[in-house]
């Protein structure tokens, strides 16, 4: 939780756009493509909608690296600022939540593909009886496969982030070679890019712009974690610009590709069989059935199948487990540290059921709606706060007061504002969210199409909520107004410090004082 010491602040711009570009090599951006063409969409507006939000959520993810980019604090006590000392606990609990669930669909998703792995292997493990009722949800066969994804995961669970570089690297390598194989295959059996069948398919201009909607607002699911996660590794910046120039233009055109992959094997796949198939474990199972007694084929889906698994793995360790870890760290410090937490993730994971999530196509993009819907007014608090509240101006000794009085205090430990708003920011999206996820839910058309807006109409109505509080009510505390400009005195202290430290003998060096404004 403490402040990241200048020593360890190494990551650039070039470091910045090569974590961005390995993290949306993954299968989660094809799946949010693919699963857009199973609504009715042809391939070009499935892609439009998810790189419209991804451009629009970049500029957001950006935003709210901005403060740790500064400080070099975690999301934990970044949101100490808006929320106050107590009342961000709230905050963190409500990202641990979204950690553990989207952790369960990454397992579980690993776990089908290594399912495909060993039929690779095993030709007769396809034929394992169920030995599990239809309630259930999932098969003997599908449960082996995601109870053996999370062992390499928990392994890895017990290496801080920083020391995993080359199994980054390697992931970043072999799963683009791995997606480029599979659309190629796809393409092949195809005969190209050509799509006729979807020409075919008659839509209403309205009924068309709201699956557009859709696509649209499951765009922002695919980035919205990422828009609170982003502190966790923006406080690692060398300078404040380089998590923005390493970015905002790198991770749109990253994660454009595996989403058009996707949307163009789903395409393919709806061609060629009648229905999309939208989830990589069918698209790899579809192609092992190819070859049946072709053992060079087979080992060839192997690589594929399993690199796809790599890259879940290594999401979940990024963007799940991690944040997850930080949270319980901030939460039960007594009891927990990032490693435990980490490891805690994956066991709590695979208990949500994660396999109910990607039923179909529908129900993984009410998911990622979902996501995104309950993390927009967190990160919408945040920015605001940050740029027109407090003007880029932070205490940081202030963060870590716990007394009565201080400054992120407020009242017994909460900016009320905060809460309130968060909860009356989910009321107006609150029945179509409800209608999504449970089909015993009956709302009306117009309310159900309020939820394919549920993210950015959610952040809109937290953020202005937010700003209007204070223009009503503002604050009591003044602080200077030049933007940023305590952080700007700190970077000075620093660096007089440092210089200071490198022209004093070695057996003075324990007489410098720490900063002043730290």
């Amino acid at each position: 939780l403490a402040p990241t010491p200048p020593e360890e602040r190494k990551w650039t711009y070039w470091t910045f756009a090569a974590f961005w570009t390995a993290h949306a090599s993954d299968a989660t951006a094809w799946t949010a493509g693919s699963a857009t063409v199973a609504l009715g969409l042809t391939w070009w507006q499935a892609w439009l909608a998810l790189n419209v939000a991804h451009m629009i959520g970049t500029i957001l993810i950006v935003a709210n690296g901005r403060m740790a980019s500064r400080y070099h604090v975690g999301f934990p006590v970044c949101a100490r600022v808006s929320w106050g000392m107590w009342g961000s606990y709230m905050a963190v609990a409500m990202r641990a939540v979204i950690c553990i669930i989207w952790n369960g669909v990454n397992t579980f998703y690993a776990g089908r593909l290594v399912d495909v792995c060993l039929q690779c292997i095993w030709p007769s493990w396809a034929l394992v009886a169920n030995t599990l009722p239809e309630s259930a949800g999932i098969t003997t066969r599908e449960l082996t496969g995601s109870l053996e994804s999370p062992d390499l995961v928990q392994c890895l669970t017990f290496i801080h982030p920083r020391d995993l570089k080359w199994f980054y690297v390697a992931k970043s390598v072999i799963v683009l070679t791995a997606m480029h194989g599979i659309l190629a295959w796809w393409m092949r059996k195809n005969g190209g890019v050509h799509f006729p069948s979807q020409n075919s398919t008659q839509l209403s201009g309205t009924t068309r712009a709201w699956l557009w909607m859709q696509a649209f607002n499951s765009g922002f699911g695919a980035v919205s974690s990422l828009t609170v996660n982003q502190a966790d590794i923006a406080r690692y910046a060398k300078s404040p610009n380089d998590q923005l120039w390493g970015q905002i233009f790198v991770f749109p055109l990253a994660s454009a590709l595996p989403g058009l992959f996707g949307v163009l094997v789903a395409s393919a796949s709806q061609e060629m069989y009648g229905a999309p198939l939208w989830n990589l474990w069918d698209v790899t199972q579809k192609m092992l059935d190819q070859y049946p007694q072709n053992s060079g084929a087979r080992f060839g889906i192997f690589l594929a199948a399993g690199s796809i698994a790599l890259a879940l793995i290594g999401v979940n360790l990024a963007t799940n487990c991690l944040p997850f870890g930080s949270d319980v760290s901030a939460l039960f410090p007594k009891y927990m540290n990032i490693q435990r937490g980490q490891f805690l993730c994956c066991l709590l994971g695979l208990a949500i059921a994660p396999w109910k999530i990607l039923q179909n196509g529908t129900t993984f993009l009410a998911f990622l709606a979902g996501y995104g819907y309950w993390l927009a007014p967190v990160a919408a608090i945040i920015f605001v706060d940050y740029f027109f509240i407090q003007h880029g101006n932070i205490v940081i000794a202030e963060l870590y007061n716990g007394r009565p009085g201080g400054l992120y205090w407020y009242k017994r430990g909460w900016n009320i504002r905060a809460p309130i708003i968060t909860m009356l920011a989910l009321i107006p999206c609150l029945p179509g969210f409800a209608w999504t996820i449970s089909d015993h839910v009956n709302i009306s058309l117009n309310a159900a199409r309020l939820s394919t807006l549920s993210f950015i109409l959610t952040y809109a109505i937290a953020a202005s909520m937010y700003w209007t509080s204070y223009r009503i009510w503002p604050k009591t505390s003044t602080s200077n107004e030049q933007f940023e400009f305590i952080a700007n005195v700190v970077d000075g202290e620093e660096a007089s410090i440092e210089l200071e430290d490198i022209e004093k003998p070695l057996s003075d060096k324990l007489s410098i004082r720490e900063c002043p404004s730290v």
